[in-house]
């Protein structure tokens, strides 16, 4: 409002009737608009406060939604780090098991090749019996065509030389006889 018109003096008594009712007018209006502004504000306020509640209600629930995926985010964590460590357990465990049978197999291998190696020197003593024997039987064979060849040829007609029982053997034989093989 611009200027407050002054109220005139009446001349009997107090103020000119017009100037207070156009006063009480203006003020009325005044009031009114006043009162127009606070409601609007006040609207605006709610409004706003209602906006600052959603707000809060909406951070609250970002806040428990924060705290919920920590906490799975921490199960998670220590999921993971328990199934780390029983790998870790089932690794090493792994490990000392083949570690052993690894140890089991190079002693097994090496006593089989202790074995081998006796059943190998065995053959090799065996051979060099065999040959021996080979090389004696050889001579011996040598011995008796040389004497063969040596001795006067006998005639097929002659008799066979005076009687021995039938059972005992020829002394000629008797390096090959059943008591000496053994």
């Amino acid at each position: 409002m611009s200027e407050e018109p002054k109220l005139r003096k009446a001349w009997l008594r107090g103020y000119k009737r017009g100037d207070v009712d156009l006063t009480v007018a203006r003020a009325t209006i005044a009031q009114e608009q006043v009162q127009h502004e606070l409601e609007g504000t006040k609207a605006r306020a709610m409004a706003m406060q209602t906006e600052i509640q959603e707000l809060h209600r909406r951070l609250d629930a970002l806040r428990a939604r924060d705290q919920e995926l920590t906490k799975t985010l921490d199960e998670f964590r220590e999921r993971r780090e328990q199934l780390e460590r029983d790998a870790d357990a089932r690794a090493r465990s792994i490990i000392g098991d083949a570690e052993q049978r690894a140890a089991a197999l190079r002693t097994d291998g090496l006593r089989a090749v202790g074995e081998l190696q006796q059943q190998v020197e065995q053959l090799l003593g065996l051979r060099s019996g065999l040959s021996a024997a080979l090389r004696r039987v050889t001579a011996d064979i040598t011995d008796s065509l040389d004497r063969l060849a040596a001795a006067p040829a006998r005639a097929i007609e002659q008799t066979p030389p005076p009687s021995k029982p039938a059972n005992e053997p020829d002394p000629r034989f008797a390096r090959w006889s059943d008591e000496s093989e053994s």
